[in-house]
């Protein structure tokens, strides 16, 4: 009878199933339709990142380009999982959660999800000469002042744009950006 793997051989592959496992069970309190919406709009935000431009200085080489998330743990861990690895004009991409409107200064992009109760008027009123491209998913938030607001349409996920509210904040959108959007004008912050 020939021998079998020894337990010290059996660990690391026991070690990479458990954390496998581990990843593929939902996160308490989302589903796995909520996961996906998630990991989609992770997408969007890395893409948005790649079609604005904003004002000088440029980031630092090496320096991070920082995604903020506020709002809800769980939704945060899918947005940062799905972003992981992922670079912007060669900057490595870091997901924060944001305890506050506060630490956005840092960020590049900051996306409140519908679990928080910030608006666009108190963001930008707390952060205002920050260059920050303001994403949410609440309904009418890019109307409300932020610059790109996830809508649902059927069961299509779309964005739509602000381009004042961009252009308050410094930001250039691509045409390209701008062009796949439902154009909204929204109130002054």
């Amino acid at each position: 009878m020939k021998p079998g793997p020894s337990r010290s051989a059996l660990r690391p592959l026991l070690a990479a199933a458990l954390a496998w496992a581990a990843a593929a069970a939902p996160l308490r309190g989302i589903s796995a339709s909520q996961q996906l919406d998630y990991q989609i709009k992770a997408a969007y935000l890395y893409n948005f990142a790649k079609f604005v431009e904003w004002p000088p200085p440029p980031l630092e080489p090496g320096k991070p380009f920082r995604v903020g998330v506020l709002g809800d743990p769980d939704a945060f861990a899918i947005i940062a999982d799905t972003l992981r690895g992922k670079k912007v004009a060669g900057h490595p991409l870091e997901v924060a959660l944001l305890g506050s409107d506060a630490d956005a200064a840092d960020c590049r992009v900051v996306f409140i999800l519908r679990t928080s109760p910030l608006t666009p008027a108190q963001f930008h009123s707390q952060v205002r000469s920050a260059p920050v491209l303001l994403v949410g998913e609440k309904e009418g938030f890019a109307a409300a002042g932020g610059d790109i607001g996830f809508v649902p349409r059927g069961d299509n996920l779309r964005y739509q744009v602000n381009l004042p509210a961009a252009q308050r904040a410094g930001l250039r959108l691509s045409g390209q950006l701008a062009n796949l959007a439902e154009l909204v004008r929204g109130s002054a912050p």
